[in-house]
């Protein structure tokens, strides 16, 4: 009995070792501090490998201020319709754009069997280190292609494109 109990306590703290590891690779990487990049592919990886579920809650973690009420709620709306529309094919970048070197947002496009939605990260540095600031997803990107393919759009009907 007193090696079973030795036993459970060294399996224990193997348990809590990888835990503490795991929380502290995913927030150091390696000692270097996060950057959006480095946030956003954790994200993906976790979302490749342990789902959406996973993936939220990192990148909610990396803002204090979030309300962890409303971090549930878009987890599980986001979870139903992600169950719509078939299996997960990947990602792609679609734009960065910043208005300072401290406030980014990211857009990706996700692909599923069904169609497309789109994930937008907003980063804020309020001092050394990034966090998320908003996080947002729709699917309402065949009503932008439309647009951005409107003759009023397109390059060669602009003012002195003659």
């Amino acid at each position: 009995q007193l090696l079973y109990l030795l036993m459970k306590h060294i399996l224990n703290l193997i348990v809590i070792s990888l835990a503490i590891y795991s929380c502290s690779d995913a927030n150091s990487q390696s000692g270097e501090p996060l950057t959006p990049e480095k946030i956003n592919e954790h994200f993906f990886d976790l979302y490749d490998s342990k789902g959406i579920s996973e993936a939220l809650e990192f990148i909610f973690s990396t803002n204090d201020w979030i309300n962890k009420t409303q971090t549930s709620e878009v987890k599980n709306k986001l979870i139903e319709l992600t169950k719509q529309l078939g299996s997960y094919q990947g990602q792609e970048v679609v734009s960065k754009k910043s208005i300072s070197e401290d406030y980014l947002l990211y857009s990706f496009l996700i692909k599923y069997d069904r169609q497309p939605i789109r994930y937008l990260f907003i980063y804020y540095k309020p001092k050394n280190k990034w966090q998320l600031q908003n996080f947002q997803y729709d699917d309402n990107l065949e009503t932008e292609l439309i647009e951005a393919a409107s003759a009023y759009r397109l390059t060669e009907n602009l003012p002195g494109n003659e």
